[in-house]
């Protein structure tokens, strides 16, 4: 079935790109495919064009055209790499190179700069910019002087990004050399900022202004970000706001252009400043983040579902051409086989898939999990104790705030919990504490050091965020002015009894993704959780879990 719909898409992402093309130009060697690949490509439809240069690449193969296979090949990877499948753009170039042996050929030296210079960018994007200081270098002795410029300013960013600013200003002053505007705007900025990496006395400050101007007139806004970007990292330790201004310029500008990597870049620095107002802009931060890795990871997988559909199209038209020249009393047998192998790819396949998306969905549950906790109990805790508790000193909540902050940033590598080592109780007492007010009071009953003496780092995280979510809930939902939490130690098992005099269990607001997730916390340290459920006599709830 999954393979059905993929095909029917595929079918109809090439019968729209045909509608908007009405007459197909071939030029020079140019095949069928090729042609309508470019005019999608030309169009905006890049998910097309690949799907069509794929096509070219195999009909180019099938004559044996190496020189139309690795044009082909340098589109695939220029589109991957364009799309954020970095990876697979490098991999579809260097098969393009496997192709371009013919030096002498006047055609394969036109697009060997750009072959190289793409590899250099898509490596450099992952952070491996000594593969891509290689890669610049093969290109440059195939470049007229105008494209070198270009070459030099991304090896210049390169060296920068190494630590190594003197390499980098030379690469910059050859790169001046022969610039338009648009590259002379890009590398006074970058000449800039190498020279004020490499003396933290220098001004870059009027060649920012001198790049800027440039790329106003030329009304280039994605330019401008570089800019503002360069700008406000020179005034971070100087002038927190002109940094914080030059910061909120660019987001504005990525806004309006749509660039979410350069909404991100914005965004981070904002945090960094404004730390007063980070929560705000932790939230969109996040949402553009999650939105940017879904739709490079969906990106990556369309490009290698299509390559590995067409592969095994390919693959199944020459069993059926080997099937023709079988003897008859072989047909049987061969039908046979075919079909046992289809039947294994499409299951492996869907076997695969299936897979895939169960450990996607638990990542995505494990990490919505982490920034709940981390984020949003967090930042609602210190609200709560605002709220409560007015002599709260502002150091010591923007103390708080950083922390909260610090711990997001480390959630991806499962280092964002609290440091509950010392007195678990006296952090229990003070989790209460910050829900305490005129309108409601909270009891601690049993809730002595000895306790939890025999309770383990894990476990402790876990309680804490359960106690943390039940209070949250009484907060925003239960409207009680009494809450009494009841410790009481059995054998080797711990008892917690929760209990205020709010409305009680509503079933259309019970199971708030807090609470599911006290329940699963429950469960991953082998509690067991009983809800009183009778109306209107507030909320019960006990649980209990196995010290060890």
């Amino acid at each position: 079935m999954n393979k059905l719909i993929l095909l029917a898409c595929l079918i109809g992402i090439l019968t729209s790109c045909s509608k908007k093309t009405n007459s197909p130009k071939n030029s020079g060697k140019d095949n069928e495919s090729y042609a309508k690949a470019r005019e999608c490509r030309d169009s905006g439809h890049k998910d097309s064009a690949f799907i069509y240069y794929n096509s070219a690449k195999i009909k180019y193969k099938e004559v044996g055209d190496s020189l139309g296979v690795a044009q082909s090949l340098i589109n695939m990877g220029r589109i991957q790499t364009d799309l954020g499948d970095y990876y697979g753009g490098i991999e579809s170039l260097i098969e393009a190179n496997s192709y371009s042996k013919d030096i002498k050929n006047p055609k394969i030296k036109e697009f060997l700069p750009g072959n190289y210079n793409t590899l250099g960018m898509a490596s450099a994007r992952l952070g491996n910019h000594k593969d891509a200081l290689r890669y610049y270098l093969k290109a440059l002795p195939y470049s007229e002087k105008k494209y070198q410029s270009i070459i030099y300013n991304n090896m210049g960013d390169s060296y920068s990004e190494l630590g190594n600013y003197k390499e980098a200003i030379k690469m910059f002053h050859r790169s001046i050399e022969g610039s338009d505007s648009t590259n002379f705007a890009r590398v006074i900025n970058n000449l800039a900022t190498a020279k004020f990496k490499l003396d933290d006395n220098y001004n870059p400050i009027p060649e920012y202004r001198k790049a800027i101007k440039i790329r106003i007139f030329q009304n280039d806004p994605t330019a401008l970000n570089s800019s503002y970007a360069s700008v406000s990292n020179y005034y971070l330790n100087k002038n927190k706001d002109s940094a914080l201004f030059y910061a909120k310029k660019m987001l504005v500008s990525a806004n309006s252009i749509k660039n979410p990597d350069d909404q991100l870049q914005a965004l981070r620095k904002i945090i960094h400043i404004d730390k007063k107002n980070s929560s705000e802009y932790l939230k969109r931060f996040f949402s553009i983040h999650d939105s940017v890795n879904n739709s490079r990871y969906k990106a990556k997988n369309q490009f290698a579902l299509i390559r590995a559909d067409i592969a095994e199209a390919e693959a199944k038209n020459k069993e059926l051409a080997l099937n023709n020249l079988e003897k008859d009393n072989q047909a049987i047998y061969t039908n046979s086989a075919v079909g046992i192998l289809c039947f294994v790819i499409i299951s492996s396949i869907i076997y695969y898939k299936k897979r895939k998306e169960l450990a996607v969905r638990k990542t995505e549950l494990k990490y919505s999990k982490k920034v709940h906790d981390v984020v949003a109990n967090g930042v609602y805790q210190i609200m709560t104790k605002i709220e409560n508790h007015q002599d709260i000193s502002r150091n010591e909540t923007l103390d708080e705030l950083e922390e909260v902050y610090n711990r997001s940033r480390n959630i991806a590598y499962d280092s964002s919990e609290e440091n509950l080592e010392d007195d678990f109780s006296e952090k229990i007492r003070k989790l209460a504490s910050y829900f305490k007010n005129e309108h409601t009071e909270t009891y601690l009953a049993g809730n002595d050091p000895e306790l939890w003496a025999n309770v383990s780092t894990p476990i402790r995280s876990e309680i804490y965020n359960i106690l943390r979510e039940m209070l949250v809930n009484m907060k925003k939902h239960s409207k009680a002015n009494r809450v009494i939490l009841q410790f009481k130690k059995e054998q080797n098992r711990i008892g917690i009894s929760y209990k205020d005099n709010g409305i009680g269990i509503q079933k259309k607001s019970f199971f708030k993704k807090g609470l599911q997730n006290a329940v699963s916390r429950i469960e991953n340290i082998n509690g067991d959780i009983i809800f009183d459920t009778e109306t209107e006599k507030g909320l019960k709830i006990n649980f209990s879990f196995p010290i060890s």
